[in-house]
């Protein structure tokens, strides 16, 4: 029987309201299937790949001896950083928090020197009190000063070598509002905010991507995606781990070092679902030569879930993803837009299973200054038009809104407008942020009742689905990791003597379908004649402490950056500027890899930011 004909047989977690935490989920598995395999993660490190795999069973083992090394000097709610690479040690010491009744912090391994600064401000910022990571880490960060030296260090794969360890550990009888994960959400080296997530948060959004993505008994994911951030921990590694779909991951500089063993993987085990952010995709186009694919015999057949969240879903990398892959077996149906964050847990909205993603042309320019609302009908002839992917309907149990962000009224559909949720799925706060926290998460709609998340995200609805078409705030999303432009900023401040702090704006732009940096600067005319060495000082403290490669450093002369009547930096009318060719540029530097490329000018509606 074929994929599109079978029997629908849906695979879900038992409903929300049925468990207390993930510990009751892990520890119901291990009882009910010892012997199976949640997760095999896949090492590129050797001349070979090979296969790690781990039991339910053993993992609940191995999550309950973690725990009682926890428990051993620890308290219940103590906050703990999971520092690994990409592997089952990390999923073992995240369920080991979990299993101790503290709260898991993931965060990248700070081998690079970049990052630590980082880590340091997200222990500062969460008050942890210990951190599991393994031995070669562990050595990395010995001599490390500040909030990390206070904190009690377990290398778990050695510090576990105590016969019968797990007999000492205590059911912390974890229920629904206890906070399980803290997920930070800077990607750069600014104030970082760690959203609250509760074990009844996680229950119900596991359980809406396994209800609307459609899991099945026979299903295996695929990722490579980062186990540190939203969708490649909640989408690609708990929701199908608490519904019984076998894992099946990657580091993610595997698939970027050669996107085909992505592909490659896919095929030879043949499995039904995996994702990622827009890039990916392109990336897959771009990189993957037609000698590579032939020697490959890929058959991509078996994908019936392809999900691309986490930054904007380009029509145009659809089409051209079916286009390069449909004789490989790739089907156009595949393709699951969706939409959330990690406010929201995860998911928000999503098309159903098997159905083909829907698509909505518009007049690009007219959308592009729709303050008020689109028009989706009787577009002229010779309008240029730009084509929405929808990203689905709002899950059960979440309430969407689109919100005029000025008055905070409801708009009616086919108006643009900032999106709202509501929901079990939303997280209780910022972690000791409480201004932030109200702000975002207090938000009321007016002569409305409840409170809902305000997602700073533009959308509006059509037919009952959502089309998401801007970001009201600042927000950079650079191959689906979130950069605040405040951050680089500040980065740049002091990168170079010449550079005039506080006179400087990033903000990104589309160019090749994807998304990249532009930073504009000012300084002294006394300074062109070193304006190629400053430049050069502004890309390298970007790339070094952002991990991006700007598409271009715009110099521009003193006292003419746009700034509002109170002195603030104005990003969106500087990038509006740079667009049209008006700001006062006295030397420029274009990344020589995407010379030859123009940004897209219609990229971003001109709505009102809120008060």
């Amino acid at each position: 029987m074929t994929a599109s004909n079978r029997p629908l047989k849906l695979l879900v977690p038992a409903a929300p309201y049925a468990s207390s935490s993930l510990v009751d989920i892990a520890r119901g598995h291990a009882h009910d299937n010892p012997a199976g395999r949640p997760f095999t993660y896949i090492d590129y490190s050797a001349s070979q790949p090979f296969d790690m795999s781990i039991t339910y069973r053993q993992f609940d083992q191995r999550a309950r001896q973690i725990a009682a090394l926890l428990q051993a000097g620890g308290k219940p709610g103590e906050r703990v950083l999971l520092l690994y690479p990409a592997g089952l040690d990390y999923l073992c010491a995240l369920f080991g928090c979990l299993y101790a009744g503290m709260i898991g912090v993931p965060a990248y391994p700070p081998l690079n020197p970049r990052l630590r600064d980082r880590l340091a401000a997200v222990a500062q910022d969460c008050g942890a009190r210990a951190a599991l990571t393994t031995t070669a880490t562990l050595d990395e960060l010995r001599d490390e000063a500040g909030p990390l030296a206070r904190l009690r260090w377990f290398a778990t794969d050695t510090d576990l070598d105590v016969t019968g360890l797990e007999t000492a550990w205590r059911d912390p009888r974890a229920h629904r509002e206890q906070i399980a994960i803290l997920q930070y959400t800077s990607g750069s080296t600014g104030t970082p905010k760690g959203v609250r997530l509760t074990h009844g948060n996680l229950l119900n959004n596991v359980y809406l991507i396994a209800l609307h993505m459609q899991f099945r008994p026979d299903d295996h994911n695929l990722s490579w995606l980062p186990p540190y951030h939203d969708m490649g921990l909640i989408g690609a590694l708990l929701a199908p781990f608490c519904a019984g779909v076998p894992v099946t991951f990657m580091a993610p500089a595997a698939f970027l070092r050669r996107p085909e063993r992505w592909l490659a993987e896919l095929s030879g085990r043949r499995c039904t679902l995996s994702g990622a952010p827009n890039f990916a995709y392109e990336l897959c186009v771009d990189k993957i030569a037609a000698e590579t694919l032939d020697s490959l015999s890929l058959d991509l057949s078996s994908w019936e879930l392809a999900y691309s969240g986490a930054e904007p879903v380009r029509a145009d990398s659809l089409n051209r993803f079916v286009e390069r892959f449909a004789p490989w077996g790739f089907r156009r149906r595949a393709f699951y837009p969706c939409y959330g964050m990690a406010e929201t847990t995860l998911f928000v909205t999503g098309k159903r299973r098997d159905e083909s993603p829907r698509t909505l042309s518009v007049d690009s320019v007219a959308f592009a200054k729709a303050g008020q609302g689109v028009a989706f009908a009787n577009i002229a002839p010779e309008a240029m038009t730009r084509e929405l992917v929808s990203c689905g309907q709002p899950a059960t149990d979440l309430d969407v809104r689109i919100v005029d962000p000025d008055t905070e009224t409801e708009r009616a559909d086919g108006c643009v407008g900032e999106i709202w949720v509501a929901g079990p799925s939303v997280a209780a706060g910022y972690w000791e942020h409480p201004s932030a926290t109200a702000a975002a998460f207090g938000a009321q709609i007016r002569d409305g009742a409840g409170r809902y998340l305000r997602t700073g995200d533009l959308g509006f609805m059509h037919e009952g689905e959502l089309y998401v078409s801007g970001r009201l705030k600042d927000l950079i999303i650079i191959r689906g990791v979130n950069h605040y432009p405040h951050d680089i900023e500040r980065t740049v401040d002091h990168c170079h003597e010449a550079i005039r702090p506080g006179c400087g704006i990033a903000f990104c732009v589309p160019v090749s379908n994807e998304d990249h940096v532009v930073f504009v600067q000012e300084i002294n005319r006394r300074d062109v004649a070193r304006a190629d060495e400053i430049s050069a000082c502004i890309r390298d403290a970007i790339y070094r402490h952002h991990g991006i490669q700007p598409y271009a450093i715009v110099l521009i002369a003193n006292a003419s950056i746009p700034k509002t009547t109170s002195g603030k930096l104005s990003r969106r009318p500087c990038r509006e500027q740079f667009l049209e060719g008006r700001l006062q540029v006295i030397a420029q530097w274009t990344n020589p890899r995407l010379a030859d490329m123009r940004p897209v000018h219609a990229a971003q509606p001109e709505t009102p930011l809120p008060a």
